[in-house]
């Protein structure tokens, strides 16, 4: 009897540089509006300070939300053949991507194989669970190419050693076969 398989991770996308200069970008902008809504008071001499100051603080909160949505965290489930990948948004909305079955894969394997580039120009929507929107083309990243309801949906996400396994036992064809580490045989012990 096969056990039952259950694997889950997760990734926080990590901000480029684009998205620093921006957060950069908001946060002077929101400085200098403050500013002018407090030296509104002085130019025109009347006491409106409780109006700047709730202006401010709008001002503030818009700031801090819009740089909460910029974090997200990518969650891929893998129960058996059945996968399921969702975004996490500002930590507390779930979105879900998309679900598929490990069988329906067209290919599993890493970004470093033939053909990658030519299954990333075929597909129709290309989702990157990765750390960075441009990730690095090494081993440590793998996709999933399926169809799913006439879409080519092509997945890359960082990958890690059980997951293997996995792939394997429900998708041996398409899964890109790797060799496996050897443990080495002991040795019997003979006295001399």
């Amino acid at each position: 009897m096969l056990q039952d398989s259950f694997i889950e991770t997760s990734v926080k996308r990590k901000n480029g540089l684009t998205e620093v200069i921006f957060n950069t970008f908001l946060i002077a902008i929101a400085i200098v509006a403050i500013f002018f809504a407090f030296f509104v008071n002085f130019l025109i001499g009347e006491n409106y300070f409780f109006i700047s100051g709730i202006v401010s603080f709008g001002i503030v909160a818009g700031v801090v939300i819009l740089i909460k949505r910029q974090s997200k965290i990518y969650e891929i489930e893998i129960s058996n053949d059945l996968v399921d990948c969702a975004t996490i948004l500002g930590d507390n909305k779930r979105e879900e991507l998309v679900s598929f079955s490990l069988k329906d894969c067209e290919y599993i394997g890493p970004v470093t194989s033939d053909r990658f580039n030519s299954d990333k120009e075929s597909a129709n929507i290309v989702i990157k669970m990765t750390e960075y929107k441009q990730f690095d083309i090494d081993d440590n990243h793998w996709y999933w190419l399926f169809t799913d309801e006439g879409m080519k949906i092509l997945i890359v996400f960082m990958y890690k050693e059980e997951m293997y396994p996995v792939f394997r036992r429900y998708n041996p064809r398409n899964t890109k076969p790797m060799v496996m580490p050897h443990k080495p045989k002991e040795k019997d012990n003979e006295d001399e």
